[in-house]
């Protein structure tokens, strides 16, 4: 048997990301801003001088401007720029901002760059709907609450304004939110096209057309209500289904249930995590011998490689994890882009970590590699691999050979896209549910604040190169579920139902 090497190519990757939290969790919330603007040439210039700020620190900081795989940036980014400015100049509200901001992103088609809004809770205007609450399943958009008289929960909409739903969805919402071609966000963002959130740049929906189960059809026209705040208490399971505890749980006799909803834990998520991992290696023997056990990524929205590595490591063995991943892995490189400000962010991350040793040293080293590449004038430090030092021991098979069934959400991307990198090595590991989210291979952002505190842009400062998931690259589910519910209990039931 091939021995495994120890080590430490990359693994500043995975100790790196434990600094990060998810870029809507840090862009949840709204900087202090000095003054709002008041009228409508106010929101116009407030708008024009954020995008073009957020255009100016993409320039500079950006590892896409000299990215000799990705040639076609500079340019993708310069029309982001042009096509958000010409809705800025009809903007004359905060949801007008909002929107221009909006467009900024979608022209990009990267979670991991752009630009977000982040308006303070006195902008926002409630929301408004014509009675009725719909998701995306697999192949279309289905009706998930209702309090319309005529219109039953799982109907589906088939179309509305006369145009189908399809074209309707990549012309409207798709114009605002989420990446068009990618199937994981469809699942995602179709709950937007019967919402109103004020978006002026939006036609208002007039009718739809619905076909029921039995096959058939009638239409509605539509009455925009605001959503009473009663609704909310019915949509909890619209998305994702019911959010389990981190932890390892036995809903029914010979299946296991490992829960991680986030990647991003707080202190008692952290804890969460810690007993998961003591649960794991007293009950090997038990999940053993289960018909299935379940790794469960509803909710998650990525954070850390960390969790869900050792959650690998204590199913299918820290040596060969670690050797597949490596052998996965081999020609990868992490370019970290030296700009003065990337390059600051990064050595101001050693006094987060200073009681952190091997972290510690290991963002001193990339600090110090910017550095250089900055004073010299070079646009990247590029990681050096390190050489192998001696023998681990020997790697041999896993004697976790059950099947591993992965429940994956259509928003499942960065690190929980990592998550499904990991448990995909093996070959027992098959993947329920929707199609994956996808990454760029821009990774390991930051926020930099726009001029009015209104938005946020989005800073990747490394690239992946030869990284073995192509940007753009997402999963399709071996086992495809496109149940209205997502509930545990009906993911449970059809589970059973195929390993019988």
């Amino acid at each position: 048997m091939r021995k495994l090497t120890k080590s430490s190519p990359r693994k500043f990757v995975v100790m790196m990301s434990l600094m990060t939290i998810s870029v809507y969790a840090q862009a949840d919330k709204a900087s202090d801003v000095q003054s709002l603007p008041s009228s409508i040439a106010q929101w116009q210039t407030t708008a024009k001088q954020d995008i073009e700020a957020a255009y100016q620190q993409s320039v500079a900081n950006h590892p896409g401007i000299y990215d000799s795989h990705n040639p076609g940036f500079p340019k993708l980014l310069e029309s982001a720029k042009r096509q958000s400015l010409a809705l800025a100049q009809q903007v004359n509200n905060a949801q007008g901002y909002a929107a221009a901001i909006a467009r900024f992103n979608t022209a990009l088609q990267d979670g991991h760059a752009g630009v977000v809004a982040v308006l303070p809770d006195e902008l926002r205007l409630p929301r408004h709907w014509p009675g009725f609450s719909v998701v995306w399943r697999g192949d279309g958009l289905k009706v998930y609450y209702s309090e319309h008289s005529q219109i039953a929960k799982g109907d589906k909409v088939i179309r509305c304004n006369n145009t189908p739903i399809e074209p309707l969805m990549r012309k409207t919402i798709f114009t605002f939110h989420g990446q068009v071609e990618q199937p994981g966000h469809w699942w995602e963002q179709g709950w937007r096209l019967l919402v109103d959130d004020g978006n002026p740049f939006l036609p208002k929906l007039k009718t739809c057309d619905f076909v029921k189960a039995n096959g058939s059809t009638y239409s509605v026209q539509l009455q925009w209500t605001e959503r009473p705040e009663s609704v909310k208490q019915h949509l909890v399971n619209a998305y994702n289904g019911d959010k389990l505890a981190i932890g390892l749980h036995w809903p029914t006799e010979g299946i296991a249930w490992i829960a991680m909803p986030t990647f991003s834990p707080n202190e008692q998520q952290k804890a969460d995590y810690q007993q998961l991992f003591v649960d794991l290696s007293k009950q090997r023997a038990q999940l053993l011998t289960a018909k299935a056990v379940i790794l469960d990524l509803r909710h998650n929205q990525g954070g850390s490689t960390f969790w869900s590595l050792k959650v690998a490591e204590q199913l299918w063995g820290q040596q060969l994890v670690t050797y597949r991943k490596e052998q996965a892995s081999e020609k990868t490189q992490v370019w970290w882009r030296a700009s003065k400000d990337n390059t600051e962010y990064v050595e101001s991350l050693k006094v987060i970590l200073k009681d952190q040793p091997e972290m510690y040293e290991m963002v001193k080293k990339v600090s110090a590699g910017m550095q250089l590449s900055l004073d010299e004038g070079a646009p990247f430090y590029v990681e050096k691999n390190q050489p192998s030092e001696q023998s681990a021991g020997e790697v041999t098979g896993s004697d976790f050979q059950n099947k591993a069934m992965v429940i994956v959400p259509g928003q499942c991307g960065s690190a929980c896209l990592d998550a499904v990198d990991t448990f995909k090595l093996f070959a027992n590991t098959v993947l329920f549910g929707a199609p994956s989210s996808s990454d760029s291979t821009y990774m390991e952002v930051r926020l930099v604040d726009t001029p009015s505190g209104l938005s946020k842009v989005i800073i990747p400062n490394k690239v992946y190169v030869n990284r073995p998931r192509d940007k753009g690259y997402f999963y399709q589910p071996d086992i495809p579920y496109n149940g209205l519910e997502w509930t545990t209990e009906a993911l449970l039931a059809r589970i059973q139902s195929i390993i019988k």
